[in-house]
């Protein structure tokens, strides 16, 4: 058994330098899942992170229900197959298969059984007796997952494995790795750039870019229902046609208008998955993958560029009046299709995609997320005609300006169930719509005191117009955003930001005694004696300290009112960031959200500074005194 969660995970070099971020996964046990991305997204870093051969920043592992994050990479029951295979040249391959047993002092007739039982399984069996340099790309790299094998772990990692063998090598180990994990039974997970590799071998696959998580889903999934550019460009061979078009609506009929003169028009279904109408009338991105345009009769007009003949299918590459790329269109064998030639292209409208030309994300198709106009007083969420009383899992992660804030709740479609469940909010719809993937079902339906749809994708299901559905969302799930999206609620309990002072007022000066310092401002009106001094979370301010201020150039103008600061860890909100740090007179941890510039990666100590309206003085009772 080896189920695996990676909650919030960061990896951060000296200097800042960010290779992962916020990287939240949960793994099934015996799942294959597979990271895939450009050079440099951070997979296989976060694939290190797993084997314990690089230290997690912040966050935390779990495998099946354990933190791991200090635990040594033996003892994790890890194997690990790199991208050279590693092998020992002076050693045969039956000892290079058992050389990690031998250091574990495992007997030798224990060595002898698991090296040939691999053997067997991988059909190298006629080979232990050669040494490397005797073998082929392809039976190197048997003999390096025979080394994982015999050590019968729990999870195997595999780090681009296959980028030293040869197309077609490739193609016949991609088969063998896929049989070995349903013979194995046992969790895989698998680190590629190659995005065919990933669509032909993984259950799920996590699309990585800059360090972050850009979407996780099955295969046709993401081929089907990408939520940015960045993902639908990245899968698929020719990849996705994406231009400039305008939304428009004509007739209470939406369409998109593009080029010199061109348009197309959306079904009914398609058109009421435009999860944002403020787009109509604005400049999207249109995307439609080639395969989802046929030369037809009618359409949009265009000119043959390039034809390249593959065999089993032609691949069209034509211009269209106004756009400044070719439109690619993959069809049939068809020998008759030559440059030059004049031809009309028909978009299966119902296939294509929108995007939002500035943030690049999804606004047509199954959401990401489900949103909620939304308000929070004193512990309770107010959405949709309904109240939600914040369990305490939610209220102690809120930071306290949320209640101050225009909010957003958010619940990731993918995570909502239609089986009750237990610490799920339960909400009530009924269906107008369902749209059938490869491999789901999304229902599209209203919410009483919503304005658009609530969807969840369900794996199968039958549900038909006016059905009465209810769904079931984990707290885990929800998340809670301000209009600028900046996340309100963070993955850490949020402190209370409360000490003890001592406050003296003498010629129209209030003196404040924290910790060793002491605080002074004008006459703040308030009696003598010892108080609780609360701080506002976002009303904290940070004064750059000497050292960073001299590496970066930045000026350095330290506030009166300041107290020394350490910080342990931080938490990117999207705009802000939450900053966990110790300050002296304060017995737990102080959490303020500065702006995103700040990070305690690269200024670990620093002071925080404190104006008037940052905080606010608490008379404390008879019993808190007596404590």
């Amino acid at each position: 058994m080896a189920k695996m969660l990676l909650e919030n995970v960061y990896k951060v070099y000296s200097g800042g330098v960010r290779a992962v971020s916020d990287f939240n996964l949960e793994i099934d046990d015996k799942e294959f899942v597979v990271f895939v991305g450009p050079s440099g997204c951070g997979k296989s870093t976060t694939l290190r992170m797993i084997a314990g051969l690089e230290e997690i920043t912040a966050g935390n592992l779990y495998i099946d229900g354990v933190k791991v994050n200090d635990v040594e990479p033996k003892d994790r029951n890890i194997a690990m197959v790199f991208q050279n295979y590693a092998l020992y040249p002076h050693m045969t391959v039956y000892k290079n298969m058992g050389f990690g047993l031998k250091l574990r002092k495992v007997p030798a007739a224990e060595i002898d059984k698991r090296v040939k039982n691999a053997a067997e399984i991988l059909g190298i069996s006629d080979l232990l007796e050669r040494k490397p340099k005797a073998l082929s790309g392809g039976q190197r790299q048997r003999v390096a997952l025979g080394r994982a094998i015999v050590r019968e772990p729990n999870v195997f990692l595999l780090d681009e494995p296959l980028s030293n063998l040869d197309a077609k090598l490739r193609v016949q180990m991609r088969s063998e790795i896929i049989k070995l994990h349903k013979r194995l039974a046992t969790t895989f997970i698998y680190v590629t750039h190659d995005q065919t590799e990933a669509m032909t071998m993984g259950d799920r696959i996590v699309v990585m870019k800059d360090g972050y998580i850009q979407q996780t889903a099955s295969p046709a999934t993401l081929y089907e229902q990408p939520c940015n550019v960045f993902v639908a460009t990245f899968l698929g061979s020719p990849q996705m046609n994406v231009f400039d078009a305008k939304l428009t609506s004509e007739n209470g009929t939406l369409g998109i208008s593009f080029g010199d003169g061109n348009a197309a028009v959306f079904g009914e279904n398609k058109a009421k998955q435009l999860a944002d109408l403020s787009q109509i009338g604005k400049t999207v991105i249109f995307g439609i993958r080639p395969e989802n345009i046929s030369l037809s009769d009618s359409g949009v007009s265009a000119v043959v560029d390039v034809v390249e003949h593959l065999g089993s299918e032609t691949i069209v590459y034509t211009n269209v009046k106004g756009l400044e790329n070719n439109i690619i269109v993959t069809i049939p064998t068809n020998h008759s299709i030559v440059a030059g030639m004049n031809v009309k292209l028909s978009f299966d409208m119902d296939a294509a995609h929108v995007f939002d030309k500035q943030t690049t994300r999804s606004v047509m198709g199954v959401p990401a997320f489900n949103k909620f106009a939304c308000e929070i007083k004193d512990g309770v969420a107010y959405y949709c005609k309904k109240s939600w009383e914040l369990p305490q899992s939610v209220r102690s992660r809120l930071f306290d300006f949320a209640e101050r804030e225009c909010v957003q709740m958010e619940m990731e479609t993918d995570k909502i169930s239609l089986e009750r469940r237990e610490n799920c909010l339960e909400i009530d719809g009924v269906v107008d719509f369902v749209s059938v993937g490869s491999d789901n079902v999304s229902v599209f339906a209203k919410v009483d005191g919503n304005d658009g749809y609530f969807v969840v994708r369900a794996k199968e299901g039958n549900f038909g117009k006016g059905d009465k559905i209810s769904f079931f969302v984990p707290y885990g799930a929800i998340t809670f955003k301000n209009t600028d999206g900046v996340r309100l609620i963070s993955r850490e309990t949020v402190s209370d930001n409360i000490g003890e002072c001592a406050v003296s007022t003498a010629n129209g000066k209030t003196k404040i005694k924290l910790g060793k310092a002491t605080l002074e401002y004008d006459d703040m009106k308030v009696e003598d004696g010892k108080y609780l001094i609360k701080l506002k979370s976002d009303k904290i301010k940070f004064d750059y300290n000497k050292k960073y201020a001299k590496k970066n150039g930045v000026k350095v103008e330290k506030s009166k009112n300041s107290l020394a600061a350490s910080a342990y860890d931080e938490d990117k909100l999207g705009g802000k960031n939450a900053v966990f740090v110790s300050v002296d007179g304060f017995k737990d941890y102080v959490t303020a959200v500065f702006d995103d510039e700040f990070s305690v990666y690269k200024m670990p100590s620093f002071t925080i500074s404190l104006d008037a309206d940052s905080f606010e003085l608490i008379k404390p009772t008879t019993k808190e005194v007596a404590e």
